[in-house]
């Protein structure tokens, strides 16, 4: 077993041991579920998925993981931040210690900064940010970061249901006034806490209990309201199965349902900014990455394709290109766009010695020429 994998599976159960009782089946799916809900989540996000990014993007579901959002090209695109790096000089393996990149785009380069996630804002102006593990000793803190004076406001930890608690990174809404959290609190049900950006209050929404499985969120493209992806164990041992794609208002009211095509497709769902819909899976564990795009109103499948490695699909770059993370199974690790065709556009390999655990990715446009090497 390498580092990343050791260093995966050690997170899942201790984050676990801190919050709520260990799922049916979890020495088999604990690597598995590190992989899928934290983050990656890349966003993630969610879990994760799975699924913000820096000015001009676009609306996507969040992976593995999590919701993300993407840039529009024209000027090419750039990793604006690693988000969740283990330093490997910090023994201890607790998120508490990890850190993330963001991007200096006056500079081109990218800068340490000591928070365990970082999610740009679609505008770039404001990062929210993310410290501890939900420990005792490192309690969990979530504000919203002026990219400008580094300033953090910090959101109230004393408000309902154990909140930030175990509430993921963050999904920024595509027009950047709201952020959404899947939060899975110390005991009751999985939920969604949507936080004004602006006032940072919080609204906690009356939506299903989702305790027996599990979910992923992503913004739909009006934000106006927002996704999930519901997914369960039939028995001890299984792998998680999707269920449905599940569509709510702001106020948790729920706008339509239908059931996912392929029960191995549950990824959070991935909009684009026009409303195109991709949904993939199975995320790190298989072969192959399986892509499919359907219809955003039915579920129904409009074509489908598979790469032929391991990976994440992050979300959308345009409306005619996609964005995978990818890793051969030998820790070579690559971030490509592909066609609806599934066929390599552009590819870039992160960092020497960072594997963060999400990507976000912003415009390139008004980087300085020594960043060329970064877009793609």
């Amino acid at each position: 077993m390498n580092d990343r994998m050791t260093y995966a599976l050690r997170q899942t159960f201790e984050e676990l041991a801190s919050d709520s009782p260990p799922p049916p089946g979890l020495a088999r799916v604990a690597l598995r579920g590190a992989r899928r809900r934290r983050r990656a989540q890349f966003g993630a996000g969610i879990g994760l998925a799975v699924c913000a990014a820096l000015a001009g993007g676009l609306a996507l579901g969040g992976a593995g993981g999590g919701g993300q959002q993407f840039a529009s090209r024209p000027g090419g695109s750039v990793i604006a931040a690693y988000s969740g790096i283990r330093d490997p000089k910090v023994e201890d393996a607790s998120p508490a210690f990890l850190y993330s990149l963001l991007l200096d785009r006056e500079t081109g380069e990218y800068q340490r900064v000591p928070y365990r996630s970082v999610v740009p804002s679609p505008d770039g102006d404001q990062v929210l940010v993310g410290v501890g593990d939900n420990g005792a000793a490192h309690p969990t803190r979530v504000g919203v970061m002026d990219r400008e004076s580094q300033k953090v406001r910090w959101m109230d930890t004393d408000q309902q249901g154990g909140f930030p608690g175990n509430a993921g990174d963050g999904e920024w809404s595509p027009d950047g006034r709201r952020i959404a959290f899947r939060l899975a609190p110390k005991t009751g049900p999985i939920t969604v806490v949507v936080v004004d950006a602006e006032t940072l209050r919080a609204d906690f929404l009356a939506v299903p209990d989702f305790r027996q499985g599990d979910i992923r969120i992503g913004w739909t493209p009006d934000s106006a309201g927002f996704a999930i992806t519901t997914a369960d164990t039939k028995n001890e041992g299984s792998p998680y199965e999707a269920g449905q794609v599940q569509f709510y208002d702001l106020d948790g009211k729920q706008r339509r349902v239908f059931d996912v095509p392929d029960k191995a497709l549950y990824s959070a769902p991935a909009f684009s900014a026009e409303g195109q819909l991709a949904l993939s899976g199975p995320p790190w564990d298989a072969a192959d990455l399986s892509i499919a795009l359907a219809d955003p109103e039915t579920g129904a499948v409009r074509s489908r394709f598979a790469l032929d490695q391991p990976g994440l699909l992050l979300g959308w770059v345009g409306e005619d290109r996609l964005l995978v993370r990818t890793n051969d199974g030998r820790d070579n690790e690559r971030i490509e766009t592909v066609d609806l065709h599934g066929r390599v556009i552009s590819s870039l390999t992160p960092p020497e010695g960072v594997f963060a655990q999400q990507v976000y990715v912003g415009s390139a446009d008004g980087l300085p020429d020594s960043a060329a090497d970064l877009t793609f």
